[in-house]
């Protein structure tokens, strides 16, 4: 009865969603709109031990992914361009227990023969009435590559790829024939696209018809923020969904779960129903059937080699008896993904406790370190990516790579011929070494970690070299961007900068002091609960130090930490940190720790992220180093002041002499300079205004145009107050914040009665808008060109717009969730006019106001513009 009732709810819920999905079109292509399409073959399987009923796999497979990019569009054709996105090709050998390989996207290990990739396949041209090809124009449509060979398992030379290789071909053409041919005529009225059964549509640059559906609770940290999740998405392959901040699901195309929130909120344990709940309740037992997730034998002292066979074979026992009993359902590529991963946890744990383990001899005749066992052996690095959980807490096959990396680095060190053996390997050797150990994602996978790490304990200049060439090196974007988004966080605090361009709320408590640069501040900023006693201990050690080597009046130590304000007088030095600011930190850095040093004025000379375990010396050194630098290049002016005060003296009379007579003709080109400029400006908004106002009329005329004459007479009223308005204040060279914010309320609300959008105004409390002057039409041109390209292509959206007050800046930030604007895209009139208008203000009043145009999804899980203005105030 249970599951009936939750069929229902489930059929119920698909029929909202249903209603809410809008098909996207052949009509509705327009240029640069593109799709992404797959042709797999599959090859039998012949190989001894492998099953033939894996649905998807990553083995036995070709794989080859064509984008298609409308590059044309008239009344009545619309041109497309074909190339070639990847060509993935791994097969198994009948003979040897291996497969050959070949993925494209790795070209510096396999490399196509005749450089195809990305290669513009064809131009075919549509008859938009009927979807039929009027022309097509191919290119070269055959290309050849080389599969490298690559064994099963670990350990000889690495995982990078080995020589021997076999020379394959493929021809493209029927493949490219089937989908030029069925591009628009397989279009169906509910936005699927169906061509053949071995070629399907993957991705777009517009939402695909949904396959997959769930409904579950989204568990937040802050408990009064739960929310139950109803969501029905497209998903090419099986993949991982994170819903919130706590659940992640794993799914299959057209899998249909429901989560049981009464049995969560008595017993906290989650429990899903439906296709597709099988590798979902197992995820979510794994700790209770073999502690996967933070592993008993991970965390216990199981050094020696029975200890870990013996836990090995309770792990295994307790693993089979619940596949077999209670999940013996689950989808076979599942089962796969927990196996393959148990395999990875077991050679990761054989590999750390060989490492750590002084009698190596024990552990070579024990036999767990025989790279013959299952967990090296039956493991694939180059390809069990795709059979892979990404979740923190079970990612064993990251863990492991990381790990045999360190071994393999450790075995190099007890070579004989390894000169140095006690000297420690360098950020950037290891770094190196990685490239010769690893070959395709696993080599990228571990040195984007390496440079994150790097990034946390090192000034970026320093490994600049090494991060441009794994950016423009590396095909895998989940990489490049989480590398990126570090970069970009950590690029405020780097070596010279000031710490008030941060932007860190921390720094209203520092008390710079602007021009001081012979004093400085060592800061150090802790986001987790409490204070280690450690931290606490170096603190006043290096208290003590700074008093004994006579620095404390030089360096001033400013130690924050979470803890309750009582507690603040016991725990001297530190001082209690507002939750304000930890969020605002957590925000922009990621909860942990900073250690700063910085000259009084907030010029940043060192910085290092994580605990504070560190000698004093080497900041210590820095301080002296700077002083030094400090008192030579004083010493040089003095000596250089005596030198040459004579000649100084002479050269200052004449110089006065000169620009006595030059300042009389001077003042005169400045008086004429400026009003050339006053004029120039009332140009612009003489320009500007009509434009605005031609805007608001088209709006009146669509609104006419399709009868709606009630809207129509609405926006005429209020529109003759905007104009009103606009008119009162295009004489003047500043108008009130007030009456600008007025303006754009006015505006926004005529263009509601044309798109059924929503927006938001805020502003600061600290803010006085009727004292505040600024230029006139300086806001209202960028909201407009949010609706613009936010708005009018969807028809609906959400604009914010945020005023605030930052460093004696009023700071206007503007944001919309449209799809972005385009890296060639200048803004309209209304912006090119206002960015000409920043050049004169700059010259009238000596005054620069700011502006930042970026899309947000460069930098934010959500697509759409934002624009920030800064004007002194």
């Amino acid at each position: 009865m249970k599951a009936k009732l939750l069929f229902l709810c489930l059929c119920l819920v698909w029929n909202g969603w249903a209603e809410t999905f809008t098909p996207y079109r052949p009509d509705a292509l327009k240029k640069g709109d593109w799709l992404i399409f797959e042709s797999v073959l599959y090859y039998p399987y012949v190989a001894p031990g492998i099953k033939e009923e894996i649905p998807w796999r990553a083995e036995n497979i070709r794989r080859i992914i064509i984008r298609a990019t409308v590059t044309d569009r008239t009344k009545k054709s619309l041109s497309i361009d074909y190339t070639l996105e990847n060509l993935y090709d791994c097969h198994n050998d009948k003979d040897k227990h291996g497969f050959y390989y070949f993925d494209s996207r790795y070209q510096q290990d396999f490399a196509f023969e005749d450089n195809t990739l990305e290669k513009h396949l064809a131009c075919v041209t549509y008859d938009r009435e009927n979807g039929s090809v009027l022309t097509l124009d191919k290119a070269n449509l055959s290309c050849s590559y080389s599969k490298t060979y690559v064994p099963f398992g670990v350990r000889q030379a690495g995982l990078s790829a080995p020589v021997a290789s076999i020379r394959n071909s493929v021809n493209l053409n029927p493949i490219l024939t089937q989908i030029a041919n069925g591009f628009l005529t397989g279009w169906k009225k509910d936005g699927t696209i169906q061509l053949t059964p071995d070629t399907r549509i993957i991705d777009a640059s517009f939402a695909l018809p949904p396959n997959t559906e769930f409904t579950v609770s989204n568990f937040s940290f802050d408990a009064s923020k739960d929310s139950t999740v109803h969501k029905k998405i497209f998903i090419a392959y099986l993949t991982e969904y994170k819903v919130g901040e706590r659940v992640t699901l794993l799914l299959t195309p057209g899998d249909s779960i429901i989560q049981d929130k009464e049995l969560y909120g008595k017993t906290h344990n989650m429990r899903y129903e439906g296709k597709g709940s099988e590798q979902n309740n197992f995820q979510y037992s794994c700790r209770r059937v073999t502690n996967i997730h933070g592993s008993d034998i991970f965390h216990f002292d199981l050094n020696s080699p029975n200890e870990i066979r013996e836990a090995f074979q309770s792990r295994d026992f307790l693993l089979q008896a619940t596949l077999e009993k209670e999940f013996k359902n689950m989808d076979t590529y599942w089962r796969k993904v927990f196996e393959r991963s148990e395999q990875y946890f077991r050679g990761m744990l054989v590999l750390i406790r060989y490492m750590k383990a002084t009698d190596k001899d024990i552990w070579q005749k024990s036999g767990l370190l025989d790279w013959q066992a299952p967990y090296f052996a039956s493991v694939n690095p180059l390809i069990d990516l795709a059979y892979n959980t990404r979740k923190p807490d079970a990612a064993s096959y990251y863990s492991f790579l990381y790990r045999y990396s360190l071994y393999k680095k450790q075995e190099l060190k007890s070579d004989n011929l390894c000169l140095n053996k006690e000297k420690e390997l360098t950020p950037q050797e290891n770094y190196l070494l990685n490239k010769q150990i690893f070959s395709g994602f696993p080599q990228y996978v571990v040195n984007g970690a390496s440079l994150q790490y790097i990034m946390f304990d090192n000034m970026l200049s320093e490994i600049e070299e090494d991060y441009n060439e794994f950016i423009s090196s590396c095909p895998d974007t989940s990489l490049t961007n989480t590398l990126a988004t570090t970069y970009n966080k950590l690029l405020p605090f780097e070596v010279g900068k000031n710490i008030q361009e941060s932007g860190l709320m921390i720094t209203d408590n520092l008390h710079l002091v602007k021009g001081s640069d012979r004093k400085y501040i060592l800061l150090f900023l802790s986001t987790w609960d409490g204070l280690p006693a450690p931290d606490l201990q170096n603190a006043i050690n290096l208290k003590q130090h700074l008093e004994s080597e006579g620095l404390a009046s030089i360096v001033k130590l400013e130690l924050y930490s979470k803890f309750s304000s009582h507690n603040a007088k016991r725990v001297k030095p530190y001082k209690a940190i507002s939750d304000q600011q930890i969020e605002d930190f957590k925000t922009k850095l990621g909860p942990g720790a900073m250690t700063i040093l910085m000259r009084e004025d907030g010029t940043i000379l060192y910085r290092r992220f994580g605990y504070w375990d560190f000698n004093p010396k080497p900041i210590l050194g820095l301080v002296q180093k700077d002083l030094d630098r400090v008192d030579e290049s004083m010493n040089d002016f003095k000596k250089g002041f005596k030198e040459g005060v004579l000649g100084s003296l002479l050269i200052a009379v004449i110089i006065g002499i000169f620009y006595y007579f030059r300042a009389k003709s001077k003042r005169k080109q400045e008086r004429n300079r400026r009003h050339i400029s006053e004029l120039k400006l009332r140009a612009i908004r003489s320009q500007m205004n009509p434009h605005f106002i031609f805007n608001a009329l088209s709006s009146i005329q669509n609104l006419i145009n399709r009868s709606a004459n009630e809207e129509a007479n609405k926006y005429l009223i209020d529109f003759s107050r905007l104009l009103r308005k606009v008119l009162a204040t295009s004489e003047k060279k500043l108008v009130s914040l007030s009456d600008e914010i007025e303006q754009i309320e006015l505006y926004l609300k005529l263009e509601q009665l044309r798109y059924p959008f929503v927006y938001s105004l805020t502003v600061d409390k600290s803010i006085e808008p009727d004292v505040i002057e600024i230029p006139g039409m300086l806001i209202q041109p960028f909201v407009e060109n949010a609706v613009k390209h936010g708005i009018a292509p969807r028809g609906t959206g959400e604009i914010t717009i945020r005023l605030s007050l930052q460093n004696q800046l009023l700071v206007i930030d503007i944001t919309d969730d449209g799809p972005g604007l385009k890296t060639d895209t200048n803004g309209g009139f209304g912006i090119r006019a206002v960015t000409n208008e920043f050049e004169i203000l700059k010259t009238l009043y000596n005054t620069e106001i700011g502006i930042t145009i970026e899309n947000r999804q460069d930098k934010e899980a959500v697509s759409g513009c934002h624009i920030r203005l800064s004007i002194p105030l």
